[in-house]
C-alpha cells in the first residue's frame, strides 16, 4: 500500500488512479479483516499487534476513499473515446492481477451473466462496475461505529454516491450503525447473524 503512495499511483498530482491500485487497496483491506479475525484470540497478538493492525486498515480504507471520490474521475472511462478498449480506473473490467475466485473455484470477473460477477466485482452495466466500492464503504462504517460519538459515520454518509447510499452493503452497515447507536443489542446480533463473513469478522 505504501508503496503506490511512494509510486505517486494514487491519483494525485498528476498520478495514475487506475483499477490495478484500487483492486490491489481492496484485497489488503479484506487481508487484514481476515487477520484481525482469525488472530484474534492470541493474546499475544491483541496487547502488541491488533491495534496496528486496525490502524493500517484503516488507513487503507482511507485510500480507498480518495480512490473513489477522486475529484476529476479518472475511474471514469476516456471521456474522448468511449468506446476504446482501454478503460480507466476502477470501472476497468480486467486490472492487473490474478482474478480472485470463489470457495467453488469460480473466477470472480464481471460478466454479462449475472450470477458471479454481481456477488464481488459487479456487473458491467452498475455505476461501480470492475469495483467493489460499496462492500468497501461499509467495511468503512463498520470500522469506525464509535468514533466521534457516531458523527463520523454521519458526516461520511452524507457524501457518498446516491447509488453507493443505497446499495444492499450500505444500507446494512448503517443498520448496524444504528441498532449500536440505540444500544439495541437485539437488532444487532440479529443483524451479526444475517451479515457477510468480511463484516462479521469486522
Amino acid at each position: 500500500r505504501k508503496d503506490f503512495i511512494l509510486q505517486n499511483y494514487t491519483g494525485s498530482s498528476g498520478g495514475k488512479n487506475d483499477a490495478s491500485a484500487v483492486r490491489c487497496h481492496e484485497r489488503i483491506a479484506r487481508w487484514h479483516i481476515c487477520v484481525e479475525h482469525q488472530l484474534s484470540h492470541i493474546e499475544d497478538y491483541v496487547v502488541k499487534q491488533s491495534s496496528q493492525n486496525i490502524t493500517e486498515l484503516g488507513q487503507t480504507l482511507k485510500s480507498l476513499n480518495q480512490f473513489y471520490d477522486d475529484p476529476e474521475e479518472r475511474h471514469l472511462l476516456d471521456v474522448e473515446s468511449p468506446t476504446a478498449q482501454h478503460r480507466h480506473g476502477v470501472q476497468m473490467d480486467h486490472p492487473a492481477g490474478i482474478n480472485p475466485t470463489d470457495f467453488e473455484g469460480d473466477v470472480l470477473t464481471p460478466q454479462d451473466d449475472e450470477t458471479v460477477s454481481t456477488r464481488i466485482i459487479g456487473n458491467k452495466s452498475s455505476p461501480n462496475a470492475g469495483t467493489n466500492e460499496a462492500e468497501m464503504r461499509s467495511l468503512y462504517i463498520l470500522l469506525n461505529l464509535d468514533n466521534d460519538g457516531g458523527m463520523e459515520v454521519t458526516k461520511y454518509v452524507a457524501c457518498l454516491k446516491r447509488h453507493i447510499f443505497d446499495s444492499p452493503e450500505v444500507q446494512f452497515a448503517l443498520r448496524v450503525f444504528i441498532a449500536r447507536r440505540d444500544n439495541n443489542y437485539v437488532r444487532f446480533f440479529n443483524l451479526l447473524r444475517s451479515a457477510g463473513y468480511l463484516q462479521s469478522c469486522l
